[in-house]
């Protein structure tokens, strides 16, 4: 999720928890008063995000009734009111003041379909209304409603709302958010269908369309009979009719149930374009950066890249596009990494083209490209006559892979929301579901078993999903949301620093066996390093908002890296301690040696900073400009065999390199050129090599090489080091 205006994070975490007496006030967690508030004490609220949809009303075949309830009495004889104030008007049950539930008496089926008409009516954000069900004596169930998080007015478009469906369990330790998504049509006052059917550990919730579930869930937590009612949450009135309670007569596919847990991911763009579609575009010449920086990847322990394409590359390029995404995909499976591609993305603020202007100062990605342009997207039109173009790219690409084992899953589309302030005008969001619905139909009709997903939480993704899939970032001392599905779910994108540290990541995702993927794993010149609502300038932050590695190799925080190496298994010191012997042990200062700024660690001598602000610097967290820098690597190497060995340097700056105490190169001019020396090696003796490179002035650059008797010139790394003097 990636805004530069500030007022979109404000909106898109509108609650999190962190004392209790935040949590007493947040509306999610006021279900803690179906039950004892003591079982609720330090419940971790979930992020409650955007939503809303419109499907046409269909009449589903029930089985066997067990209830029926349409209030025509006018009265609650066949209820129990467990909390707040409940009556009858006009037909309809009526829940007003707090949080309020209503039991129906003699019902608790195991495996049933539960249906109502629901509204939230209110005057206030936060309002909340639905079903539950499977509720236990000790407090702990399930419930599943809609959910208004926020309201406003837009001057064109006029009154406007972001309404959620939603899904949580009751543990014994508060409620859980399993699942939500956007729906259509909703809004205060208005009745809605929902239904909730339940067969075993497998809960499928439906929205308005009996025959889709936006939600399909697995959870064996509460496999059981238990109590059903209808519930309301803090603010506003609840309004119910036409409660209906039976047998199930059939039920959906099941929810995929593939465990994700093993995922440690990065979204990858690389490090010298400004978006995705530059990476691709000009892609043959940047092919030795692409691989450099997945070989990074793999051994700081990611395992997974998660990559964007775009629609504009492949009308231009067509077949040429596919033999792009082979190659990266080879060099991507050298590395052993993984990758999920994603088709669409609904996020980023240029108009799609294929050429690049430069990073805008400050401005967190500043040159993201939508796809498809948001023209498109808003228009009925526009997206009917793009269909044709649209399903040559989708099937063109989804066929050509159908069967690769290099991609774990395809994401349809990403962050799939729709203009903010124009959810009650509906055409860009019924354009997006339609859009969603024809790739799913185009990637299915190729026979490919890859699983396929979209963005749930305040997203439309889920009900196009096989699993599903979120988002996860946090506030300021706010828990990561959204982490309790179990492993079934996966975390596609979170990390914005300081707030969802990689140790935030591994204890609020991977501890509770989610697999996740970071945004980002390049520190570049797509300028995510700024955080969200960052002001345009050149000021730069004291650490990165997303990414994990510089263009030179090194990891922004070698502690990160320990405790990304450890995977949950308490050996993360040891397999750090490995990795350590195996890089270069580098160190940064200003000028020239003059001050130390920082040490790190880097495979090898091999990049182009280029001569921006920022991304021009090795480390602009440390202070360093672009311009009158120095670095020295240190490190140990073995010669695989004894013979004499060439090293040498092609950069812009002055460099000098020593084997031992032997100075084989001493380049004392700041012209671009390459330089090198000779020196006999012995087979199994370790050797110190130190580097030390001066840059001045223009775009910085450093490769250093070497060959040998037995293998040609390569960039030099420390891969058969051994252990010596730091």
């Amino acid at each position: 999720m990636h805004f530069y205006n500030s007022h979109h994070w404000k909106k898109l975490l509108p609650f999190q928890a962190q004392t209790d007496e935040f949590l007493e006030a947040q509306s999610v967690l006021s279900v803690a008063r179906i039950f004892k508030p003591a079982f609720f004490a330090r419940a971790a609220t979930p992020a409650v995000l955007c939503v809303c949809a419109l499907y046409s009303c269909q009449n589903s075949a029930y089985g066997e009734e067990l209830f029926k309830e349409a209030f025509s009495s006018g009265n609650l004889e066949r209820w129990q009111i467990k909390e707040g104030k409940w009556t009858v008007k006009d037909g309809q049950a009526i829940a007003e003041g707090g949080f309020s539930m209503l039991l129906v008496n003699g019902q608790q089926p195991h495996d049933f379909e539960l249906a109502a008409d629901v509204a939230y009516s209110h005057t206030e954000a936060q309002a909340a209304a639905g079903i539950a069900f499977r509720l236990g004596e000790d407090s702990t169930g399930y419930l599943a409603g809609l959910r208004e998080i926020e309201k406003g007015v837009n001057p064109q478009s006029g009154p406007w709302e972001r309404p959620v469906i939603q899904l949580f369990r009751k543990d014994q330790d508060g409620w859980k958010l399993l699942q939500e998504s956007k729906v259509m049509g909703c809004r205060s006052g208005l009745l809605r269908h929902l239904k909730v059917v339940c067969r075993g550990p497998n809960i499928w919730v439906f929205y308005e369309d009996m025959t889709t579930p936006i939600l399909s869930e697995f959870d064996d937590k509460f496999d059981r009979a238990g109590a059903i009612g209808l519930w309301k949450d803090n603010v506003g009135s609840g309004v119910y009719d036409n409660v209906a309670i039976s047998s199930v007569a059939a039920t959906p596919p099941l929810p995929l149930r593939t465990d994700w847990s093993w995922v440690r991911g990065a979204v990858y763009v690389r490090s010298d374009a400004v978006n995705s579609v530059q990476m691709w575009e000009d892609y043959w010449d940047h092919t030795r950066v692409i691989e450099r920086e997945l070989e990074c990847a793999s051994r700081y322990g990611f395992n997974m890249v998660q990559v964007y394409l775009h629609w504009i590359v492949w009308d231009k390029h067509k077949d040429e596009y596919l033999k792009r995404i082979d190659d990266f995909l080879a060099r991507a499976k050298k590395a052993s990494l993984k990758v999920n591609f994603i088709f669409w993305d609904d996020c980023g603020h240029v108009e799609p083209s294929l050429t690049f202007a430069r990073p805008v100062p400050g401005r967190h990605n500043s040159q993201m490209m939508p796809n498809p342009s948001h023209k498109i997207r808003d228009s009925a039109s526009e997206l009917e006559a793009h269909k044709d173009r649209f399903r040559d790219y989708v099937e063109s690409i989804a066929r050509h892979y159908k069967s690769d084992d290099g991609i774990v899953f395809w994401q349809l589309y990403n962050e799939c929301m729709g203009p903010t302030e124009a959810y009650r005008t509906g055409e860009a969001d019924a354009n997006l579901n339609r859009l969603l619905g024809w790739t799913r139909e185009w990637v299915k009709g190729t026979g490919t078993q890859i699983p396929v997903t979209a963005t749930g939480g305040g997203f439309y993704g889920p009900m196009y999903s096989d699993f599903y899939t979120y988002h996860s970032y946090a506030g300021p001392g706010q828990p990561l949301p959204n982490a309790d599905g179990g492993p079934e779910h996966l975390c596609t994108e979170t990390l914005n620093r300081p707030n969802a540290s990689i140790e935030n990541c591994l204890r609020g995702l991977a501890g509770k066996k989610n697999g996740f993927v970071i945004w980002e794993l390049m520190i570049g010149r797509d300028n995510c390093r700024f955080p969200w609502g960052h002001p345009d300038g050149s000021e730069e932050p004291l650490q990165p908002f997303h990414g994990f590695i510089y263009p030179d190799g090194h990891p922004w925080d070698t502690g990160e890296l320990k405790m990304l190496l450890d995977k949950g298994t308490g050996g993360g010191a040891a397999a750090f301690a490995s990795l350590e012997n195996k890089l270069f042990h580098v160190e940064y200062f200003d000028v020239e040696f003059k001050t130390s700024k920082k040490t790190s660690l880097t495979p090898f001598i091999d990049f182009d900073l280029g001569d921006e602000p920022g991304s021009g610097s090795p480390d602009a967290t440390t202070g360093l400009g672009k311009d009158n820098f120095s670095i020295r690597w240190t490190g140990h190497l073995l010669a695989p065999t004894s013979g004499t060995y060439t090293l040498s340097a092609d950069c812009d700056g002055l460099l000098k390199l020593w084997i031992d105490k032997t100075q084989l190169i001493n380049k004392e001019d700041a012209g671009r050129r390459e330089v090198q020396g000779h020196i006999e090696l012995a087979a199994g003796q370790p050797y110190q090599i130190q580097v030390e490179y001066i840059h001045r002035t223009g775009a910085a650059s450093n490769h250093v090489y070497w060959s040998g008797p037995n293998f040609k010139k390569q960039i030099l790394q420390p891969d058969s080091a051994v252990a010596g003097d730091k």
